[in-house]
Order: structure tokens, then sequence, then C-alpha cells
């Protein structure tokens, strides 16, 4: 039986999901369309029709939990981005986040027909490093000073996973 699913992002849940987004331990880590703002329901739908954009809902045994997302999703290329986050803390260091990413790389290899995901992360962001390694995902380079983490400019460290990679 598997506990951790996902499912389309659908209207019930943009104002959890907006909750979880407003919250700086969450967004602290993410691009600046998120980071250091108050999110609501609105700029949640906003993103979701947009056709760039694949958000999945998270949940742990029924329980939504958090968010696996696709970005700059390129059809003509067969890219996108992969972006995650866990919303209920409780349930950190579980496997949840890894499993939904796993999940979610399967949806996009299988059913949209990519040829590869990458992902960023800010130097220093030992738990989302791990859940892409978890998922597969291999360093593939950085680029030095491109984020703003806690007042200061810190490294991205880029990974990216192909169906081979599985």
């Amino acid at each position: 039986m598997t506990t951790t699913t996902i499912e389309e992002l659908k209207s019930e849940s943009f104002g959890l999901v907006a909750n979880w987004l407003s919250r700086p331990e969450i967004n602290c880590w993410l691009t600046t369309e998120w980071r250091d703002r108050e999110v609501n329901s609105t700029t949640v739908a906003m993103a979701v029709r947009n056709k760039r954009n694949r958000l999945f809902l998270v949940r742990h045994v029924s329980e939504p939990c958090g968010l696996v997302a696709l970005a700059d999703f390129d059809p003509g290329d067969r890219t996108a981005m992969v972006w995650y986050f866990l919303g209920v803390s409780a349930l950190s260091r579980r496997g949840i986040t890894s499993a939904a990413v796993q999940q979610l790389s399967g949806i996009a290899f299988a059913e949209l027909g990519l040829a590869v995901l990458y992902a960023w992360i800010m130097e220093g962001n030992v738990a989302s490093r791990l859940v892409l390694e978890k998922s597969g995902f291999r360093i593939c380079g950085r680029i030095r000073d491109a984020a703003s983490y806690g007042g200061k400019q810190v490294n991205r460290i880029y990974f990216d996973l192909t169906p081979s990679d599985l």
C-alpha cells in the first residue's frame, strides 16, 4: 500500500497551499516569485492556470501535506523544472517528499513525454538535496551567488534527471 500519493491541485486546496507558501520557513528556499511574501488562493489559481506549470497536491495516508510541481514546462524541448515542499513539518524525515518527487518524475516522463527534469537548490539546503538525491537526480552544475538567502548571496546547485537515471 502506497501511503504517499500525488494528484492534480484542485481549487478546493488552493487556500491550504497558499497558507503553506506564505510560511517563511518554506518560501525562503523558493524562487523570488514565492519568497518572502504572503500568498493567497488567487495567486495559486494563477499558477495552476499557467500552461508552463503543473502543480500536484501531496497526500500522506490521504491527508494533504505538501506540493510537488513542474515549472517552466517546455513541451518543445521536453524539459521542466521540479520544485516541491512539505507543508506539514511534523511529517519531516519520513521520505514523503522523495516519494512524491519520484511519482512526479514518473508522470513527467511517461505521461507528459519529457526527456529531462531539472531542479535547483540553494547551497546549504541539506533536506532538499537529500530529496533530490533519493529521487535519482544528479548534480549537473552550479551558479555562484545566484540566490538570496538570509541577506546574502548563495550558490544555486543544479540537478537533473533523465528516464535512464530511474
